[in-house]
């Protein structure tokens, strides 16, 4: 872990390369119709300038991929995928064309360059380079910019110690903001680094988001709505919601020591769940982790990994300070 990018991200702003997660570009009269029928959100009336993550799931209501939707123009939009996903889900959705629809789908992620920015001072430095005003931009809200000469969008993600942006830009565009990140103070955010960030924020990666998994384990109840209608998966996700009970849901766990993910949680001898990830957080001066806890073991149930113990805590591991909302 980079110690100078970890105290960047609490102190000024960390930034990195996200040119791996996919872009797909989906246009036509159907776009939206698409995607709301294949996930967990409601996403038909997106207006132009907004987005939203939602959830493509199995028939069984398993996690295929937590993407996020941007409406980008009035026949165009984008959805971003995780990472090395971008031809997988491309030709995933060209397979759910039903006829008479309407829509095309394009892989764009090689002509996209991708970056996101993270921490305190994040939003300040950005509307120093941009000249804009981003204050008023609320969580998944995006717009056009300029950055050191070079067409940007701009979108507000999650936040990792104070705020979080997505850029999107031509790949011409990457070594220039590169340029202009190091110009201003802002530190390469490295991997390792990134995931113990991510983890203190109690946020899921890939090892999180699969299909051995329900979006409402994994904590993401922000991207599944209740009311929308059909789509696929939704019975059992509806029979989990109305049951009020999950068999298991992502929790953070502080740990005596270091663990290889992953690994079994167990309480007398008994299976209690897995531990996903295992990060050392200088903030918190110890081991901490994410996993998928069996329901019943509350907070502070003290858990067993092999020779390690393990309690559970509440996320997130550290306040993440929340974007400013546009009603």
């Amino acid at each position: 872990m980079n110690e100078q990018a970890y105290r960047a991200a609490s102190e000024h702003a960390v930034y990195l390369d996200r040119s791996s997660a996919g872009c797909i570009e989906i246009t036509g009269r159907d776009r939206l119709v698409l995607i709301n029928r294949l996930s967990t959100n409601a996403v038909l009336n997106l207006a132009l300038g907004t987005g939203q993550i939602t959830v493509l799931t199995t028939n069984i209501g398993r996690i295929i991929d937590l993407i996020t939707v941007f409406a980008i123009d009035d026949d165009t939009i984008w959805v971003i995928t995780s990472a090395n996903r971008g031809a997988q889900l491309t030709t995933y959705f060209g397979r759910n064309k039903f006829y008479g629809d309407q829509f095309k789908v394009r892989d764009v992620t090689e002509s996209v360059h991708q970056m996101r920015v993270y921490g305190s001072q994040a939003t300040a430095m950005l509307e120093r380079l941009t000249s804009q005003s981003l204050e008023h931009v609320g969580l998944w809200q995006h717009l056009s910019a300029e950055i050191d000469g070079c067409p940007v969008r701009l979108a507000r993600i999650r936040p990792m110690r104070g705020a979080g942006w997505a850029i999107f830009a031509d790949l011409a565009a990457a070594d220039a903001l590169c340029e202009a990140f190091d110009d201003a103070n802002a530190a390469l955010l490295d991997r390792p680094t990134y995931h113990t960030l991510r983890v203190e924020a109690g946020y899921p990666a890939l090892n999180e988001l699969n299909e051995e998994f329900i979006p409402l384990e994994a904590n993401l109840w922000d991207a599944v709505s209740f009311n929308k209608g059909c789509y696929i998966g939704q019975e059992i996700i509806a029979r989990m919601d109305s049951r009020g009970r999950l068999a298991k849901k992502l929790q953070g766990l502080g740990l005596s020591g270091a663990v290889e993910v992953p690994a079994t949680l167990t309480k007398n001898g008994q299976d209690a769940g897995t531990l996903t990830s295992v990060v050392w957080s200088p903030a918190l001066n110890q081991y901490i982790g994410l996993g998928y806890v069996r329901t019943g073991h509350e907070l502070g149930s003290e858990l067993t990994i092999g020779e390690q113990q393990a309690t559970v805590v509440e996320l997130p591991f550290i306040a993440q300070t929340e974007p400013t909302t546009v009603e």
